[in-house]
């Protein structure tokens, strides 16, 4: 082992190097004082040469592979173009659908109670008891008394205009019978194939008469209900629909785009125009989910 003693080419202090049997040869040393490395030429434990070691960084290599896939920036704006359209497109088809929504549950809110212009539908009323047919009876439109053509079985053949009507049925020794009904705009007779009294609670209604004095008041028509509780679940359905237009137009969430979407079906816009076009709406709505930005996108 012999030690060799050299100054510092930098920082020209004192230092030396250890070898370990060899006598002569290049070696590295890191000088204790400056931390360079130094590279030390040995001939017969001497130095012929001492210098800092240059410090040869690999170069890399900044040339684009040939496979690498050129970037597209016409591809990137088609397919933003396009991505933009669906979402244009989905919001718009909610939008149509919720409209729809908002004009027929104004419509039906503001209904007539008499459609002046339509024309004279043949309305069927048939009166019985708990045994029989009744064939002998008044029957009275608004508290006003109404001609009637009797046809057997109990049915008494009217016409009247679509519209809102309170008909009560007096007969000798029974209860009045009064009962609130709207009838919708339809063919003059409405009938099902091979039964030629009317659909009930369209345009044919039934009293069943009970003995006594007084007043029985039968259940309103389908119809009608939907006019008393329909038009403002209409309204807030669209109301929830142009909500959720405007979240998909801005791609805020897609869980409530969703949300929006089924409740502009549920608007029943145009009876069954809206929910298809609210369906569409609902079934395109994944093709931009990747799209929304919102907590509850996923």
């Amino acid at each position: 082992m012999s030690n060799i003693n050299f100054n510092c080419p930098k920082c020209d202090k004192k230092d030396k190097l250890i070898l370990m049997g060899e006598l002569s040869g290049t070696f590295e040393k890191e000088c204790k004082y400056c931390n360079v490395i130094l590279e030390l030429k040995i001939h017969n434990k001497k130095i012929d040469k001492a210098k800092v070691k240059e410090n040869k960084a690999k170069k890399e290599k900044t040339k684009v592979p040939k496979d690498y896939k050129k970037y597209d920036m016409t591809n990137f704006k088609n397919k933003k173009t396009t991505d933009r359209f669906w979402v244009n497109l989905i919001s718009f088809l909610i939008l149509s659908a919720s409209l729809m929504g908002l004009t027929t549950g104004g419509g039906l809110y503001y209904a007539p109670d008499e459609f002046t212009d339509s024309k004279d539908i043949k309305i069927y009323i048939v009166i019985t008891n708990e045994t029989s047919d009744i064939e002998k009876a008044d029957i009275l439109i608004n508290n006003n008394e109404i001609n009637q053509t009797y046809i057997g079985n109990g049915t008494h053949e009217i016409f009247l205009k679509a519209g809102k009507y309170n008909i009560r049925i007096i007969s000798e020794g029974y209860k009045m019978s009064t009962m609130n009904v709207y009838i919708p705009v339809q063919d003059a007779d409405l009938s099902l194939i091979d039964y030629s009294n009317g659909l009930e609670g369209i345009n044919r209604f039934t009293f069943e008469l009970e003995k006594g004095e007084g007043t029985k008041n039968e259940e309103e028509n389908t119809y009608l209900k939907m006019l008393t509780w329909c038009p403002s679940l209409i309204l807030l359905f669209s109301l929830i629909g142009l909500w959720g237009s405007w979240i998909t137009y801005t791609l805020q969430s897609y869980k409530n785009a969703q949300i929006g979407a089924f409740f502009s079906i549920m608007a029943m816009g145009f009876l069954i125009i809206g929910p298809i076009l609210g369906i569409i709406a609902l079934i395109l709505l994944p093709k931009i989910k990747k799209k929304f930005t919102g907590p509850f996108k996923k």
